[in-house]
């Protein structure tokens, strides 16, 4: 059905308009179970634990956290840039879970450092602020976090003085001692360059003297999001100096054309840095999906060279992470998957755009990971062991399960790299947007198209609900013109910048003008399409 108003504007679709992509069940199911994490009360780390104490393997809070959070980023940039409301409280809750000292409270330990791999290195005097020296594993995460959310939402409270706290004060310490580290998005860049610049921009250390190509990528993307921010090209700075510190080690890639994972730098016990190149899974793809925002063509030539010694290909399509104990040289390797090896490469190759890869290492993961919907969320349990009793590949950590599966699924080819080199501008958060949905409601499509003014959303009950009431909110509707809103292809409401008008099939969903946005309720019964068009210019 098609209506128009003066100016000839038509609810059946903008000329020329494309439908922008609704979303799968799989995909709106990773980011509702992303949302169900973040909203899970204080101490609550349900399907997050891993399998060691003290956050010490790739499971730790801090990862699951900030992989999270990236996926869900990349989610709203590329799936849904117009539904801010699907992710803005989700990403600001996964920033609190991250302040929690539950989340870096190990640094406290970790800081003396003692032996790593087969190296005895160092004890040092134990720390507790986690940002001020080396802990770029966690410090880097932090600082991505809060400048992706001050990007994509406009939102400046990370700016503010002391925004960013560390606290730690237990109970039995008693009332008189307590550790408070105070930063803001800001002075947590300052530190984290200025630990980068003070060891030569080779990369600032995870644990004490162990310098991690991967966790280095992090803050480069923190450097640009800040420069976008506040200005300056500290990025570029640090990308030319770690290329230079790095040219001494095979620039990052090691004799057998895999990437390298770390240095050991010298110390009183070492004598000299010592590069650290066996060849892994994790490695390749963790840093992969990474480095491929400001070295693609060195990640691309990785890839096609080196992805095929990973695989395991099965029937149909489907791919597990190839046996390596099977591999020369393999006998000091960790057991297969419990580094999270398929994640890493399932990531790796979305942001190749390798979707046959991708797909097949989901596809596998769909099969036989026992995939579980919870409250609408989807996610697959953990498992430790490697193979089941059919010699499956079955292995699951929390990092796979609640960040980089959902970052696979979610991502598009040289996604993190278009968010490195195009970051949202006022442009692009003053657009049309839809800020307000139930919580019972998924979003499955959420596109402002700027060349035809057209608002596509399409909203259904979440996974598991065969119906749900919402109000809709539509932000920055008015100073644009005449307006027509359909829903379903009806002409449910018109107007412009001093009037809301519902047609008599409209009035039960009560348009109202809300600030400088509309309101409108829905009975869902199923998915439901939602076009807002404004009349020409």
């Amino acid at each position: 059905m098609t209506s128009t108003i003066e100016g000839g504007l038509s609810t059946g679709g903008a000329p020329g308009l494309v439908q922008a992509p609704l979303l799968s069940d799989e995909q709106v199911g990773h980011i509702r179970h992303v949302d169900n994490l973040s909203r899970l009360p204080r101490g609550d780390w349900r399907h997050m634990a891993g399998p060691l104490p003290f956050q010490e393997d790739f499971s730790a809070y801090r990862y699951q956290l900030g992989y999270m959070s990236l996926a869900m980023a990349l989610a709203h940039y590329h799936q849904l840039p117009a539904a801010p409301a699907v992710f803005k409280g989700q990403l600001d809750r996964l920033i609190g879970k991250m302040l929690e000292p539950d989340a870096w409270s190990y640094w406290r330990d970790t800081s003396t450092q003692g032996g790593y791999g087969p190296f005895t290195l160092p004890r040092l005097p134990s720390r507790t602020d986690p940002v001020a020296v080396d802990n770029i594993m966690y410090s880097a995460y932090l600082q991505v976090m809060t400048l992706m959310y001050t990007m994509l939402f406009d939102d400046h409270t990370y700016e503010q003085p002391g925004s960013l706290s560390f606290s730690m004060r237990p109970v039995l310490w008693g009332k008189d001692r307590h550790e408070r580290f105070e930063y803001d998005q800001r002075s947590l860049n300052e530190r984290i360059y200025w630990n980068m610049v003070e060891n030569g921009y080779l990369g600032v250390a995870c644990e004490p003297f162990c310098v991690f190509q991967v966790c280095n990528q992090v803050p480069i993307l923190g450097f640009r999001l800040h420069d976008h921010l506040y200005g300056g090209d500290v990025a570029t700075e640090v990308t030319q100096g770690y290329l230079k510190a790095w040219e001494q080690f095979g620039g990052g890639v090691n004799k057998n054309g895999h990437f390298a994972s770390y240095i050991v730098q010298r110390n009183e016990l070492l004598p000299e840095d010592v590069l650290l190149d066996r060849d892994s899974a994790w490695t390749d793809g963790w840093l992969g999906m990474l480095m491929n925002m400001w070295r693609p063509e060195l990640v691309r030539s990785v890839y096609q060279n080196k992805i095929e010694q990973w695989l395991d290909r099965g029937r149909d399509g489907l791919i597990s992470v190839r046996n390596l104990s099977r591999l020369p040289g393999s006998a000091d390797l960790v057991e297969l998957g419990t580094l999270g090896e398929i994640g890493w490469l399932a990531a790796w190759a979305s942001e190749m755009g390798d979707r046959e890869v991708a797909d097949g290492l989901l596809g596998h993961a769909d099969t036989f990971m026992n995939p579980q919907w919870e409250n609408g969320g989807l996610y697959y349990p953990r498992r430790d062991e490697t193979y089941d009793d059919a010699g499956h590949f079955v292995a699951v950590t929390p990092t796979v399960s609640n960040a980089t599966f959902p970052y696979a699924r979610l991502n598009v080819a040289d996604g993190l790299r278009t968010l490195f080199e195009r970051p949202w501008a006022d442009g692009e958060r003053s657009r049309p947007a839809l800020t307000e949905v139930h919580q019972q409601v998924d979003v499955r499509r959420a596109w402002y198209h700027e060349d035809t003014r057209c608002l596509q959303l399409a909203v259904s009950p979440m996974h598991g609900l065969s119906s749900a009431t919402t109000d809709l909110v539509i932000s920055r509707v008015w100073d644009r013109g005449p307006w027509v809103l359909a829903v379903d292809g009806v002409t449910v409401a018109r107007g412009d910048e001093g009037r809301v008008e519902a047609t008599p099939e409209g009035r039960r969903l009560q348009p109202e003008r809300v600030g400088d946005g509309l309101r409108i309720s829905l009975d869902l019964r199923g998915r439901a399409d939602v076009e807002m068009i404004w009349s020409a210019a």
